[in-house]
């Protein structure tokens, strides 16, 4: 009699995926507004620790909803955040914005040099690494990236890259709060 409600929670086809999708945001949202700790929260990142709380109990998406879920996500973060610093890019240019893409640019570089060097010396997976820079300087549009990159290379998508973000992102936003 109550299978639907199982099938709800813990099925699969697009009507799960999509309750699972909106439940996950919803408290992500929720607890991100509810928890602050001196006037300081996480906010949307609550999202993330939701969704791998879900994926921990065994609420998993349908492949192809997870896909369109990715890419679309990506696309609507990429976009506002073009929209948001869009119209004063350029403008920055002519005060001093040069140096500081430049110095953004060779912080990037160490970043990778850094994360290089890591994997050689511990002999941690390469993917997770990346997954690793990516969360650690909270650059989802860089994970997307990779796990893109990664599928194109090999035909198959590797869930270590999602993994290494997923364990540093939390660091990655407590850092910037720290400084």
């Amino acid at each position: 009699m109550l299978s639907w409600f199982h099938d709800l929670f813990l099925g699969t086809g697009i009507a799960h995926s999509i309750f699972v999708l909106t439940l996950a945001i919803a408290a992500g949202v929720f607890l991100g507004n509810q928890l602050k700790f001196k006037g300081i929260t996480l906010g949307v990142t609550w999202i993330l620790f939701v969704a791998i709380a879900f994926s921990h109990f065994g609420m998993h998406l349908d492949p192809q909803v997870e896909s369109f879920a990715k890419d679309f996500g990506l696309i609507l973060f990429v976009y506002s955040i073009g929209l948001q610093v869009g119209p004063s890019f350029f403008s920055s240019f002519g005060k001093g914005g040069l140096k500081l893409n430049m110095l953004a640019t060779a912080i990037v570089g160490l970043a990778v040099l850094t994360t290089f060097c890591i994997h050689w010396i511990t002999g941690t997976d390469i993917a997770t690494m990346v997954g690793v820079l990516s969360g650690a300087v909270t650059n989802t549009p860089g994970l997307g990236a990779a796990q893109q990159a990664w599928f194109d290379m090999f035909g198959s998508p590797n869930p270590d890259i999602a993994t290494g973000y997923a364990v540093a992102y939390p660091l990655g936003v407590v850092g910037i709060i720290l400084s």
